[in-house]
């Protein structure tokens, strides 16, 4: 034998390319499909925990009640004795009832007439008139607005309660503030006084 022959025996013999992809076509679309798939597997988990993640975060932090009527009312700020929420056409309104006047006393035997308005009464509040005076009366206990005493530019306050120390003809003039309704009272804080009136 030849050399030739020699090599020629020992060689295996040759595969063309599709005997090869014939025979290991199979294992690889195997082991491709299941590389897609557990990819897919993967993904799809991890898309589900990070929703959910995200879901149980939101709700925990951004709670609504917009939604629901009853609630718009509890979120808004209270209002005041006698007011209350209406729902319009275009939302919430807020309705009070209609005003009393707000009463002026006037001390008119002093040098230097002195004008005090009293709170704006809550409608469960009145000021009744009798033979002894003036009294405040309520038929519940309200909340009544504190009102700040307007003085004049020739007044400050006094070293006398209840009384001012105003300028007339440069001289200083003690000057009594107006006398007061019974469940009202001058308070003084901070050199301003203010009409207090409480319901009892």
């Amino acid at each position: 034998m030849d050399p030739t022959q020699q090599s020629q025996q020992k060689q295996p013999p040759q595969q063309s390319a599709s005997d090869y992809y014939n025979k290991y076509r199979k294992r690889s679309f195997f082991l491709s499909r299941l590389t897609v798939f557990t990819s897919m597997a993967v993904l799809i988990v991890a898309l589900v925990v990070n929703i959910s993640l995200l879901y149980s975060q939101e709700k925990s932090t951004a709670t609504t009640h917009a939604d629901t009527p009853t609630n718009q009312t509890q979120l808004l700020p209270s209002l005041p004795v006698g007011c209350s929420y209406q729902q319009m056409k275009k939302g919430l309104a807020v309705v009070c009832p209609t005003p009393t006047a707000i009463p002026t006393l006037t001390a008119t035997a002093s040098a230097v007439p002195i004008n005090v308005a009293l709170p704006a009464l809550p409608p469960q509040c009145t000021i009744e008139a009798s033979s002894t005076g003036s009294q405040l009366h309520c038929t519940a206990i309200v909340p009544i607005p504190t009102v700040a005493v307007t003085l004049p530019p020739t007044c400050e306050t006094g070293n006398q309660t209840n009384m001012l120390s105003c300028t007339v003809n440069s001289k200083a003039v003690p000057v009594p503030l107006p006398s007061l309704p019974g469940g009202c009272s001058y308070t003084l804080r901070a050199n301003q006084y203010y009409v207090v009136c409480e319901a009892k």
